[in-house]
């Protein structure tokens, strides 16, 4: 496992939660007084491969983390890999401070991705925060004996033979929310409606909605997409994000959502899916989906770079 100074660390506040896990222990003080060195959380998804949390509540002794919470991630379920398997990622490590509903995050600065194998499945922070910092009542990370740390994890694999790309990472990934309210939807035609472009800071976005569903999908389901809005010129490069779509619960809470991670270009400005959410859920007005004839439909993603096309001789993936 790689060591990484603290300068090259980058810590932050910020006001989202994590996109991919969240991992919250009640009774922290059992946990770090009991004779366990470390523990692991279940494992979550991300990117295509399995992933789980490495908690040292004392600090990681054999990394020179005493006095500190040591925090990493860990790839898991290896085993169906092929031989010689590489994966390099790119991760942001949290903890809320439940005091201010913010999380403190902790990632590698510049964005740099980090290298997974099969000798060297871990990485992460032997010092994520120091014991005194976390113990203290005034800091909000320890209330009530109860603590929250989070993961996001974003994938970078090799390319197929024969083709090949340049990956633009930001170093500092940008977050577009995107809340679009239809009003009278029993007047909507059966064809596709567009929301208003929004936009990321860089790009034009808007969403594409079949109130009736398209394709194979007609007359069963709502069908929704994310589409680069034709203003926005790309002319060599796609871009990269990570996005999730909802259709809001306004009665119960319990949205129904789904997210992707890809890349668009001038010849793929869309994503989505065609089945949704089953019209027959959609329509029945106990679920909140559909209240007086109003439905809500949200779009939130991270930008996380930019992808240039390479010229055919070139065989994998570049991390520029």
């Amino acid at each position: 496992m790689a060591t990484f100074p603290d300068d090259e660390l980058s810590r932050t506040m910020r006001d989202e939660p994590p996109t991919h896990f969240t991992l919250k222990i009640e009774s922290f003080s059992l946990l770090s007084n009991s004779s366990l060195e470390r523990y692991d959380s279940s494992n979550f998804e991300a990117g295509g491969y399995k992933w789980k949390l490495c908690v040292y509540p004392n600090g990681n002794k054999h990394r020179n983390g005493e006095g500190h919470i040591s925090l990493y991630l860990e790839m898991s379920k290896t085993d169906s890999l092929s031989p010689g398997w590489e994966v390099h990622a790119t991760f942001r490590l949290l903890l809320l401070d439940q005091l201010r509903d913010k999380y403190l995050l902790l990632q590698d600065a510049g964005g740099i991705p980090r290298r997974f194998r099969a000798t060297n499945t871990q990485s992460g922070f032997d010092k994520f925060i120091t014991l005194k910092e976390f113990n203290d009542p005034t800091k909000g990370y320890l209330v009530s004996d109860t603590c929250m740390f989070g993961a996001e994890v974003f994938v970078q694999r090799e390319s197929v033979t024969g083709k090949g790309e340049c990956l633009l990472l930001i170093a500092e990934p940008l977050t577009c929310h995107y809340t679009w309210k239809i009003e009278k939807f029993s007047k909507l035609d059966e064809g596709y409606h567009l929301s208003e472009v929004f936009n990321d800071g860089f790009n034009n976005w808007n969403i594409k909605f079949y109130p009736n569903g398209c394709d194979e999908e007609k007359g069963k389901s709502l069908s929704l997409f994310l589409c680069l809005d034709d203003s926005t010129v790309i002319p060599s490069r796609g871009v990269y994000l990570e996005a999730q779509v909802r259709v809001v619960d306004q009665t119960n809470g319990q949205h129904v959502e789904d997210e992707f991670q890809g890349w668009f270009d001038d010849s793929n400005k869309s994503w989505g899916w065609r089945d949704f959410l089953p019209l027959s859920i959609f329509l029945d007005q106990s679920n909140g989906y559909l209240v007086k004839d109003v439905c809500i439909i949200e779009a939130q993603f991270l930008l996380l770079g930019e992808i240039e096309k390479l010229p055919q001789n070139h065989k994998k993936k570049r991390f520029c």
